[in-house]
């Protein structure tokens, strides 16, 4: 009895992995989508986000994106989540 409720388990976790990384995949794929709308509609993300002009910079070296992170925080007082999104939505605004 105790197998079967183990492997029940198992069971269970596995199909819960294989949801969660569909769910990621559509996730990403959406993000893409509206990332392609945002710049098709001409909006100046960088100037949305206010990311100053030191914060560009670092940002775009690619080993120097953690401490364009910390700038942008420290510049703001936002929290680390939305300095790492405001950062990295940047840097998607590059890749045209």
């Amino acid at each position: 009895m105790a197998f079967e409720t183990l492997g029940l388990g198992v069971l269970l976790l596995s199909a819960l992995g294989v949801m969660w990384q569909l769910f990621s995949i559509r996730v990403s794929r959406l993000e893409r989508k509206l990332d392609l709308i945002v710049r098709g509609l001409g909006f100046d993300v960088a100037e949305r986000l206010k990311l100053s002009e030191r914060v560009k910079e670092i940002a775009r070296d690619p080993g120097r994106k953690i401490e364009a992170i910390r700038t942008y925080r420290e510049e703001t007082g936002c929290g680390l989540a939305e300095a790492k999104d405001a950062v990295e939505i940047y840097l998607s605004s590059l890749k045209t």
